[in-house]
Formats: C-alpha cells, sequence, structure tokens
C-alpha cells in the first residue's frame, strides 16, 4: 500500500474515475477491500464520488466505511444520499455513532431517515434526497445570500425553504430573487407561502407529473405534520430509470426519459443564469 500523499492522491482519482465509468463495480471492488484500505482511499475522495458509490455498495459495509469518516463528513454524505439508501445505511449504524450524526442532521432529515424504509415501494420517500437549504422566518436575506456564497456552483439551490418557529415549512424563496430584496429583510417577510409539494407516500410518476406541469425542477417532500423530509428533482427522476438503480433491492417505475430532457436543460440553464447573477451582485 502506497502511503506518499502523492500516491494516494493518484489513485483517489483513478478510484474516483472508476466510480464515475462503472459504479456498481466499483462499489464490490471497494467491499472487497481491506477497511483500512478502503478508508485510506476514501479519505481523498470528493463527496460526490463516495455518495455515488455507497449509493450501490451493500448497506451494512457502507455503514462500517461511513462511520470511519468524520461526522460532519458522514452527515453532509448522508444528506447526499437517496432517502431509501440512507435509511438502509442509519439502520446498520452503532447507537452512538446514529447518535452523533443526528446531531448534525436536521430534525426532518432524521425522520426521514427513519421513517424510509417504511414507506412504499415506488414512492416519492424513497426517492427523495435531504441536500436542501432551510432556514427560520427570522433569518435575514444576507445570512441567506453568506449561506449560499459558500457552496460551489454545481451545489447551488434553485429554492430555499423557510421554517416557522417550530420547524414546520412554511415557504419558499426562489434563489435567483434573494438579490431583488432588502438585504435586511426577513425571510418570512419575503417568502412565498403558496407552492406545490409532495406527501411521502405520492408516487413518482405523480411526482413527475407535477414538476413538468407547473414547470419546476424540485418539490419539497413533507409529512402530514407539515415536517420537510426532503426533495425530489427533475435529476432524481432521470437517474432513477438508470440500470444501477434497477439492479437495487427496491426497484422503481420507469420513467420516461425524453419528457424529462426539456425541463431538466430548461432548469440548469436557469440555474446558470441565477450563480452568474448572484457572483456579480455579492462579489
Amino acid at each position: 500500500m502506497f502511503d506518499t500523499m502523492q500516491h494516494k492522491s493518484s489513485g483517489s482519482k483513478m478510484l474516483e474515475e472508476y466510480i464515475a465509468a462503472s459504479p456498481d463495480k466499483a462499489a464490490r471492488s471497494v467491499e472487497e477491500m481491506a477497511l483500512s484500505e478502503a478508508v485510506f482511499w476514501f479519505s481523498g475522495l470528493r463527496a460526490s464520488s463516495i455518495i455515488t458509490c455507497l449509493e450501490h455498495m451493500n448497506p451494512k459495509k457502507a455503514a462500517f466505511l461511513l462511520r470511519r469518516l468524520h461526522v460532519k463528513q458522514a452527515a453532509r454524505i448522508m444528506q447526499g444520499l437517496n432517502a431509501r439508501r440512507a435509511g438502509e445505511i442509519m439502520l446498520n449504524l452503532p447507537p452512538h455513532y446514529k447518535k452523533r450524526l443526528a446531531d448534525s442532521l436536521e430534525a426532518g432529515q432524521i425522520k426521514a431517515l427513519q421513517e424510509v424504509l417504511n414507506y412504499p415501494q415506488g414512492s416519492a420517500a424513497r426517492l427523495m434526497k435531504n441536500d436542501f437549504l432551510s432556514f427560520k422566518t427570522d433569518a435575514k436575506i444576507k445570512d441567506l445570500v453568506a449561506r449560499l456564497k459558500t457552496l460551489p456552483a454545481n451545489k447551488m439551490p434553485l429554492s430555499v425553504f423557510i421554517l416557522d418557529k417550530g420547524g414546520k415549512l412554511c415557504g419558499v424563496i426562489a434563489t435567483g430573487q434573494l438579490a431583488f430584496y432588502p438585504q435586511e429583510s426577513l425571510a418570512g417577510s419575503v417568502m412565498n407561502v403558496e407552492f406545490v409539494r409532495l406527501s411521502p407516500f405520492d408516487d413518482i410518476a405523480k411526482a413527475r407529473d407535477i414538476l413538468l406541469e407547473n414547470k419546476l425542477a424540485l418539490l419539497p417532500v413533507t409529512d402530514g405534520d407539515n415536517t420537510l423530509l426532503g426533495v425530489v428533482s427533475l435529476w432524481d427522476l432521470r437517474t432513477v430509470n438508470s440500470k444501477a438503480e434497477k439492479k437495487t433491492a427496491f426497484e422503481e417505475p420507469p420513467i420516461a426519459k425524453k419528457n424529462l430532457k426539456p425541463a431538466l436543460a430548461a432548469a440548469l440553464f436557469v440555474l446558470a443564469v441565477i450563480i452568474s447573477f448572484i457572483i456579480f451582485k455579492f462579489s
């Protein structure tokens, strides 16, 4: 085993390329590594590559590997995972690590991870992800902007979600609108209170129809108490039909890709414009 930073960087880059080219085979290879070796190489990977690999790993082995990462890094990984896989991994973590991980996640995210395996196959809850940004109603617009500026361009969300004092979803603000509000304004005073949402029990065909009919790229998923559990995006609906997803234990109904491409392309264009505007406005 090479132990120099140069070899580690080179090896991690090769592993990232392998994960990108064949995530299922790469996951099997990582599972066959000794734990110390897997941790060594994983520590040099980007979060996106770790997420892709864990999506295809045996949940028990994925949990064994995840708990060797720093807890804050592990929390970011869990937020980016498909909710179904994140829930499976959560079940295989030891109690003390679950508690530490829970301290780094939103209450709604924890609830979603605990309950996801009880939701029906093909439901929005099985597909949703937890990598959303939420703020309380008393947060200032300048605070939202400051948080967004810390994100890489490819992680810039189209919307941020506003929670009341009880942690319930009560509004949405489009990221592109933030530049037009007074920076001292409170999120609760400018948020959009009329927005579309999904139930975790809604099937993904319904999610697709709602996204396309309303020309949206992202939908929040809330439970009966209006707790924000996760988000479903056009990208999630597009990738659910991939070969790797079909091989998982919970196969989802197929989605017609041809219907999603125009809306997805439009959403990506809008996102690029939003990012450019914010960078120009606040740099």
